[in-house]
C-alpha cells in the first residue's frame, strides 16, 4: 500500500487508534507505574522525576507501536476490507455519553464532588514534595492509598498546567473511550455482531453499561408507585442492591481510578480471548502483562480479577479442552508448537522474566497498603449482602449465562468456554471477598461485563438458529438495547440537572490551583496565604471537622483530619492528635499547657513548620497572643488569622 487511495485516511485513523494509541495508553501506564515505583524505592522522587518517567514511558512504546503498525501497513495487512464512512456508525450510539461528559467539564464543582479532598491531597504532595508520600489524614505517617495513580495524574498536571480534577476527568474520559475500543475488538474476536454497524455500537454499550442493567426498570417501578423523583440516582436500585451500583456512569466519572481499572480489565479480556483462540503474538502477551501491572498500581481489585477470572479461566478452559479430547499429550505438543512458531522460546522466557520483575515490586506495594488497614478478614463464607449485590446487578443475565454453560459443554468452543468459566470464577470471588468498607462491590463491574458477553453469545446462537428462537433473540436483545440507552440518558440527565442546580456557585480552577468562586468560607483568604507563603512541607492545624474541601485551597497536609473510611485506621497516633486539637482549640488551655502541646506536636513532626488558621470565634486573638503564638497573617475583615506555631523551633 504505497499510494493514497480513497478511504486511506479513514483507515489510517482507525489503525492509529486501535493499534497505536489504545495499547499505548495501557503499556505506558504500566511502565510508568512499575519504573516510577522502583525509582521511588531507590531515592526520593520529586515531580520532575515523575514527569521524566512519564515522557520516557510514553515515547519509547509509542515508537515501537508505530514502527510495528507501519510495518504491517506496508505488508498490506490493513488493506483488507473497504474503508468508508460506515466505519463511524458504531460511534452513533456512544453519543449518549456526550451529555455526561459535557456536564463533567461544564462546571468545576462536578469534578470534586466525590473524594477529591483525598485524591488532591496526594497529588499536591507529589507536586510539591518527594516520595514517599504521607497519609493525608495523619501527616508524618506513610500513605496507605494507591498513590501511583496520583503520581500519574500529578505528572500530567505538571505537563499540562491543568488542575488535578480536570486531569482526572480527562483521563477518565479517555479511559471510557478506550474501553469501548477494547470491547469492540473483543466482540469482533468472538464474531459477535457485524462491525461498522449501529447494532455493533449498541452491543459495545451493552457490555460497558452491563452493571445493574435493570436500573431503569426500578425507575419505572417508582413512577408507577408514585415515588418517582426526577434525576435521582437512588431510585435506580432494586431492593438489596448496593447504592454505589446504580450505573457504571455514576462511578467512572468520579475522581477515582475505577475507570482505569475497568479499562485494564477490558484490555486484558481481549488479550485473553486472543490467547484462547491460539492467536498468540508477542504484542498480545505484552498487552496482557501491561494490564496486570497497571492494575496492580491503580486498582488492585481489577488485578485480582485479571489474575483469577481471566488467567484462571484460561487455565480451566485448557484443562476442559484436554479432558474432552483424546491424545492429551499430542494436544499439548500441538499447542506448544503453535505457540513457539509465533513467539520463540527465548522471547517467551524474556517476556516472562521482565513481567515478573515489573510485577513483584507492585505486589509489595499492595501488601504494604493492605497491611496498614485494620479491616478484618479478606475472605469469608458467602454472605447475604454479597450475594444480594450480585443478583440485583446481573439479574437479567443470569438465565442466559446458565444456558451458555450448557452450550459450552455441547459445542466445545474454547472462546465461549473461557467466557463462561471466567464469569463463574468472578462470581465466586465476588461472593466470598471481603474488602474494607464493602469495596468488593467493584468486582461486580468485571463480573457483569463477562455475563453480558455470555448473554450475547446465547442470543446470537438463537438468532442464527432461526424459527422462534431467532425472534426471541431479537426481542430480548432489542429490550436490552432500550434498557441500556435509557439508563445512559437518565444518568446523563441527572448530571446535567446537577450542573444547572449549581448555577454560578462552587469552584473555579486557576491553573493547577482550586479556588472558591464565592469565597463562602471565611477562612478562604487565610488558606490562599498559606498556599502562597509557606513551604511545601508545612503542616496546617485545623479543627477536626473543617470544610471538607479546605485542603484543596491551602494545598498543605493537615496535622489530623476527620477519619473517613479506613484511610487512617493503621495510624496509632490518630486519636492522640484528635485530643491535641481539643486542647489547642480550648479557651481553657493555659500558656504552659499550650507550650507543652506545641512541643509535642513539633516532636511528632520534626523539622516541619506548623501553621494554624484560627477564627476569632474559635480562639480569640487575645488568647492566642497570651499563649505566645506568632501571628503571621491577620484578616481584618473575616477574622481568620494564621499563626506560626513553632516559629521558635
Amino acid at each position: 500500500m504505497t499510494g493514497f487511495r480513497p478511504g486511506t485516511g479513514m483507515r489510517l485513523i482507525a489503525v492509529l487508534i486501535t493499534d497505536v494509541l489504545n495499547p499505548l495508553f495501557v503499556i505506558s501506564l504500566a511502565l510508568f507505574a512499575s519504573a516510577g515505583y522502583l525509582l521511588s524505592l531507590l531515592m526520593p522522587a520529586a515531580i520532575d522525576v515523575w514527569q521524566a518517567v512519564f515522557w520516557v514511558c510514553t515515547l519509547i512504546p509509542f515508537v515501537g507501536l508505530s514502527a510495528g503498525a507501519y510495518r504491517r501497513w506496508k505488508q498490506g495487512v490493513y488493506a483488507k476490507g473497504r474503508a468508508s464512512w460506515r466505519m463511524l456508525l458504531p460511534l452513533a450510539p456512544m453519543m449518549v455519553m456526550a451529555p455526561i461528559i459535557w456536564a463533567e467539564f461544564a462546571h468545576p464543582t462536578m469534578q470534586i464532588l466525590h473524594h477529591a479532598n483525598v485524591h488532591v491531597g496526594y497529588i499536591h504532595q507529589l507536586l510539591y514534595g518527594a516520595t514517599p508520600v504521607e497519609n493525608v489524614f495523619v501527616a508524618g505517617y506513610p500513605g496507605n492509598y494507591y498513590w501511583l495513580y496520583h503520581a500519574y495524574l500529578a505528572a500530567i498536571v505538571k505537563i499540562t498546567s491543568f488542575s488535578p480534577p480536570t486531569v482526572s476527568s480527562l483521563v477518565n474520559a479517555l479511559a471510557i473511550f478506550s474501553s469501548f475500543v477494547w470491547i469492540g475488538q473483543t466482540l469482533k474476536a468472538l464474531k459477535l455482531g457485524r462491525p461498522r454497524t449501529i447494532h455493533w455500537g449498541l452491543m459495545i454499550l451493552l457490555v460497558y453499561f452491563s452493571i445493574n442493567i435493570t436500573s431503569i426498570v426500578a425507575v419505572l417501578g417508582h413512577a408507577l408507585n408514585g415515588t418517582y423523583e426526577p434525576y435521582a440516582f437512588h431510585i435506580m436500585l432494586l431492593d438489596g442492591a448496593d447504592k454505589r451500583l446504580h450505573s457504571v456512569l455514576g462511578k467512572v466519572m468520579n475522581f477515582t481510578s475505577a475507570t482505569l481499572g475497568i479499562m485494564l480489565f477490558n484490555a486484558a479480556l481481549y488479550a485473553c480471548i486472543r490467547l484462547v483462540k491460539l492467536e498468540v503474538k508477542l504484542a498480545t502477551l505484552i498487552l496482557l502483562s501491561a494490564c496486570g501491572i497497571a492494575a496492580l498500581a491503580v486498582r488492585e481489585i481489577a488485578a485480582l480479577h485479571i489474575a483469577a477470572a481471566l488467567l484462571g479461566g484460561i487455565a480451566l478452559t485448557a484443562g476442559l479442552h484436554c479432558l474432552r479430547r483424546r491424545g492429551k499429550a499430542e494436544q499439548t505438543r500441538i499447542f506448544w508448537r503453535g505457540l513457539t512458531d509465533k513467539v520463540p522460546p527465548t522471547m517467551l522466557l524474556l517476556w516472562f522474566a521482565v513481567s515478573l520483575a515489573l510485577s513483584l515490586p507492585l505486589v509489595k506495594y499492595n501488601l504494604d497498603i493492605v497491611s496498614s488497614f485494620q479491616s478484618g478478614r479478606p475472605f469469608g463464607f458467602p454472605n447475604a449482602a454479597n450475594v444480594s449485590r450480585i443478583v440485583t446487578a446481573v439479574l437479567l443475565f443470569l438465565p442466559f449465562c446458565l444456558l451458555q454453560c450448557i452450550f459450552v459443554w455441547r459445542h466445545r468452543n474454547r472462546a465461549e468456554a473461557f467466557i463462561a468459566l471466567g464469569a463463574l470464577i468472578s462470581a465466586s470471588l465476588t461472593s466470598i471477598l471481603y474488602l474494607p468498607d464493602g469495596n468488593q462491590y467493584k468486582g461486580i463491574y468485571f463480573l457483569a461485563s463477562l455475563m453480558a458477553i455470555s448473554s450475547l453469545l446465547v442470543l446470537q446462537r438463537w438468532q442464527n438458529s432461526g424459527g422462534w428462537r431467532r425472534r426471541i433473540g431479537w426481542l430480548v436483545l432489542a429490550g436490552c438495547f432500550i434498557l441500556v440507552l435509557s439508563q445512559a440518558l437518565y444518568v446523563s440527565g441527572n448530571f446535567v440537572s446537577k450542573v444547572q442546580t449549581f448555577g454560578d456557585g462552587g469552584h473555579r480552577f486557576n491553573g493547577i490551583h482550586i479556588e472558591n468562586s464565592e469565597d463562602i468560607d471565611q477562612s478562604m483568604a487565610a488558606y490562599y496565604w498559606i498556599r502562597d507563603h509557606t513551604p511545601p512541607d508545612a503542616v496546617v492545624v485545623l479543627p477536626l471537622i473543617p470544610s471538607i474541601h479546605s485542603n484543596l485551597y491551602h494545598e498543605r497536609l493537615l496535622y489530623v483530619r476527620m477519619l473517613q473510611l479506613h484511610f487512617a485506621s493503621g495510624a496509632r497516633a490518630y486519636h492522640d492528635r484528635v485530643r491535641d486539637l481539643e486542647l489547642f482549640y480550648s479557651q481553657e488551655t493555659t500558656r504552659d499547657d499550650y507550650k507543652m502541646l506545641i512541643g509535642d506536636m513539633t516532636d511528632s513532626l520534626p523539622g516541619r513548620p506548623l501553621y494554624a488558621v484560627v477564627k476569632d470565634e474559635e480562639v480569640s486573638p487575645e488568647v492566642m497572643r497570651r499563649r505566645g503564638a506568632a501571628l503571621v497573617y491577620e484578616d481584618e475583615y473575616d477574622g481568620a488569622n494564621v499563626y506560626w506555631l513553632n516559629s521558635q523551633e
